[in-house]
């Protein structure tokens, strides 16, 4: 069912982009005393800074045409409409609260996956809407990131949780 919603893909994309970093950066200082986790949500803090440049650096390119024309999205469906309302990551105020709660490496990587998963969908959804190539290709590649980024944070969470281990490795101990 479409609506004639509107999404402004850029705005949104940097936002979230935003959103990961900040909780990424929170994160890491708050497992500092856990090298690995620390380093990998150091790591993965940078990579979104990265994807924030690369949708900086397409609104630059984006110059001179309609920018508002370029990332916008005329109709979006229930579904995308309530990941864009939702969030990928915790926000502001909320990341905080949010990690005081998480106690555990494996339950700092259960909040990771979640969001790398909703930033796989996301991206992916967005990338089948837009109708330049260019950008299609951007959404693709991030949305591929992402991915890498799931698994880092399922590895690492493997290391810590042995039930999650279990499942993901489809044995039981």
């Amino acid at each position: 069912m479409g609506t004639s919603r509107q999404l402004d893909i850029f705005g949104y994309a940097l936002n979230a982009e935003r959103d990961g970093m900040n909780f990424y950066l929170k994160a890491s200082r708050k497992f500092k005393d856990v090298k690995d986790l620390k380093n990998l949500f150091a790591r993965l803090a940078k990579e979104e800074a990265k994807h924030m440049e690369t949708f900086i650096g397409l609104r630059a390119k984006m110059e001179g045409k309609d920018v508002e024309e370029c990332f916008r999205i005329q109709d979006i469906d229930d579904y995308l409409e309530s990941v864009i309302r939702d969030g990928l990551f915790p926000k502001g105020e909320n990341v905080t609260k949010r990690l005081e709660k998480v106690d555990s490496v494996a339950s700092a990587c259960a909040m990771a996956i979640q969001a790398e998963k909703n930033a796989i969908l996301l991206y992916l959804e967005l990338a089948k809407l837009v109708k330049d190539k260019e950008q299609k290709k951007i959404l693709e590649k991030i949305a591929s990131e992402e991915k890498t980024h799931l698994t880092m944070v399922g590895t690492l969470r493997s290391d810590f949780d042995p039930m999650y281990a279990a499942l993901k490795f489809g044995r039981f101990f």
